[in-house]
């Protein structure tokens, strides 16, 4: 059994999103949980569906998101492997304006 392109996309986002993403390692099942540690007020939701995934899956890992200087260090990283100079530029470029991951990330998607 493998996890797919689909699967693979939607733990981005639920990580892009701030949750923390918890894969059952036998059936590749996924749920999202909100990190409790970084939530103020009502938990209880939460702490409920953490208590499940404890004690209903045998082996799972909790993926978390990046922090956002890890992530620019990885696009920054990125630009040195790239060979075309003028892709390179532009991608240099979008890190050093307003919102670079949304920008660096069109760059990406819309370029050949």
């Amino acid at each position: 059994m493998k996890i797919t392109s689909e699967q693979i996309n939607d733990i981005a986002q639920e990580l892009d999103s701030g949750m923390n993403v918890y894969l059952n390692l036998d059936t590749l099942e996924t749920t999202s949980i909100v990190d409790l540690d970084l939530v103020s007020g009502d938990t209880e939701y939460w702490e409920e569906e953490l208590e499940k995934v404890k004690t209903e899956w045998s082996s799972y890992i909790v993926l978390k998101g990046m922090k956002s200087t890890e992530s620019f260090k990885i696009m920054e990283d990125f630009i040195d492997e790239v060979d075309d100079q003028a892709l390179k530029t532009r991608l240099s470029n979008c890190l050093a304006r307003k919102s670079p991951f949304a920008n660096f990330k069109n760059e990406i998607e819309t370029s050949d």
